[in-house]
């Protein structure tokens, strides 16, 4: 498999060494502890703002759009960075891991690096959530 292919699994990815900056860790908490799942549409759109806002600066980069597509009643799966853009879209339902995962994309990491960072940097910030869901291949579903 090429460096550039999603992994087949979630398990290729996970790793319990991984490491994170510590202001990566602290934007994720504080983003936590505001309950993204909860609020309104434009409240968690807000949430999700403020957690692109820390993360960009953590990173140092030039923060990309943040494009809301949202749509309640389909997944995230179309979401995506656009480089030439420089925009985050997310698309239906709002989902952490997929924003991570197109953040990590705006780091300029490949499909593989960016499903590891994501995954796991999920995975030890929300182990709850992480204990409570389904795999596909190398996505996570939120268990209804």
């Amino acid at each position: 498999m090429s460096d550039d292919e999603y992994p087949n699994t979630v398990s290729e990815v996970i790793s319990d060494s991984m490491r994170f900056k510590p202001s990566v860790l602290v934007a994720i908490m504080h983003f936590k502890a505001a309950e993204p799942y909860r609020g309104t549409l434009n409240e968690r759109h807000q949430k999700f703002k403020t957690l692109h806002a820390a993360l960009c600066a953590a990173y140092e980069i030039t923060p990309p759009q943040l494009i809301f597509g949202t749509d309640l009643a389909s997944c995230s799966g179309r979401s995506c960075y656009l480089l030439e853009m420089n925009a985050i879209i997310l698309r239906g339902r709002l989902s952490v891991v997929t924003y991570l995962h197109e953040f990590a994309h705006a780091r300029g990491l490949n499909e593989r690096q960016a499903a590891r960072w994501s995954l796991n940097l999920f995975r030890r910030c929300f182990p709850k959530s992480w204990s409570h869901a389904t795999f596909e291949g190398h996505m996570i579903r939120r268990h209804n």
